[in-house]
């Protein structure tokens, strides 16, 4: 059985893990890029390319 002096000791404990933890994944998230990023040189073949960035990829490759 666990005394009241050990759960007064856990509590913060806890609440500084959680607050670590959660900042770590605020860093995460503010680190990760916020628009996607495509390659025009593979955006004819690619699946994953939505057919407007495959428009933008033809003008842009007519414009040269």
């Amino acid at each position: 059985m666990t005394t009241l002096k050990e759960h007064l000791l856990m509590w913060p404990a806890l609440i500084v893990l959680a607050s670590a933890l959660f900042g770590l994944l605020y860093g995460i998230h503010s680190v990760l890029p916020r628009e996607a990023v495509y390659d025009c040189s593979i955006a004819e073949i690619s699946p994953d390319v939505p057919v407007k960035v495959k428009e933008l990829c033809r003008q842009k490759r007519m414009a040269k």
